[in-house]
């Protein structure tokens, strides 16, 4: 078994979910207020009817405190303030989820500050990617739906583990894969699982470690995409042809095999 820090292993108190919980909001509410400020004015309609060309600047008008942004600017602080609102919604879905289930550790709590800035950097790096590869170089952001860029900023936010899974799987193909440090991911391992029993449709929680980027995982010859997964814990729904056995979790690192049987009722 491989030797693991007692630091933050401890359950979450109530005085850290409170603190955690009104953060993510207020960086929620401040987020959506910067993301309106930020949005670039509509083309407008000249008197022959025609669309006129959207305005170069706009005003941000933010705690009495104004900002010219260019239309250029206005586009990134919509992406940052997208990709972060995402990161937002996925923090703050997590979070009552783990606390509904009374699994919530305090070395995690880190994480649900940090995942906002994640997710707008994110954001940021796959715009620039689309903005290079989808619009020529003199073009301008006149060009650009701002709908559009917001969305997929704000998707990259919400699906921030899976966005850095695929750039990192598409540009291992282009450029040589990087030779695994002293601390390259561990292989998972699989401590306890609740319920011990359930049917098909039901929801079992696996607890252990390195299960961070577990994938999938096997009921016998069925198997089930992991959800709300984290390095110590994930979710998983018991899928159509599940039989009694023991569960499977599979990642990049490996697989590993529970030490009991799950009973399909």
């Amino acid at each position: 078994m491989s030797e693991q820090s007692s630091v933050g292993s401890e359950f979450a108190r109530t005085r850290d979910i409170v603190v955690i919980a009104v953060l993510l909001l207020l960086l929620t509410a401040l987020l959506v207020l910067v993301f309106v400020q930020a949005w670039p004015p509509s083309p407008g309609i000249a008197s022959d009817g025609r669309p006129e060309s959207p305005a170069r600047s706009s005003t941000m008008t933010l705690f009495g405190w104004d900002s010219r942004l260019s239309r250029e600017s206005s586009m990134f602080v919509i992406v940052l303030a997208a990709g972060a609102i995402g990161s937002c919604v996925h923090a703050l879905r997590s979070l009552y989820w783990y606390v509904g289930n009374r699994s919530l550790r305090r070395s995690w709590l880190t994480m649900y500050l940090f995942l906002p800035f994640v997710g707008a950097l994110l954001g940021l790096v796959v715009y620039l990617v689309l903005r290079g590869g989808l619009t020529s170089p003199t073009g301008g952001t006149s060009d650009l739906n701002p709908y559009g860029v917001s969305a997929i900023a704000a998707l990259v936010g919400l699906f921030s583990r899976e966005t850095a899974e695929k750039l990192r799987t598409v540009f291992a193909t282009l450029l040589a894969p990087a030779k695994p440090g002293r601390d390259q991911a561990l292989p998972p391992q699989i401590l306890s699982f609740e319920p011990a029993s359930g049917q098909v449709g039901g929801t079992v929680v696996i607890h252990g470690a390195g299960l961070a980027a577990v994938t999938a995982v096997k009921f016998g010859h069925a198997a089930a995409p992991a959800m709300d997964v984290t390095d110590t814990d994930l979710r998983v729904t018991v899928p159509p042809g599940a039989v009694t056995a023991p569960l499977v979790v599979t990642a990049p690192a490996g697989t590993a095999t529970s030490p009991t049987e799950f009973t399909v009722l």
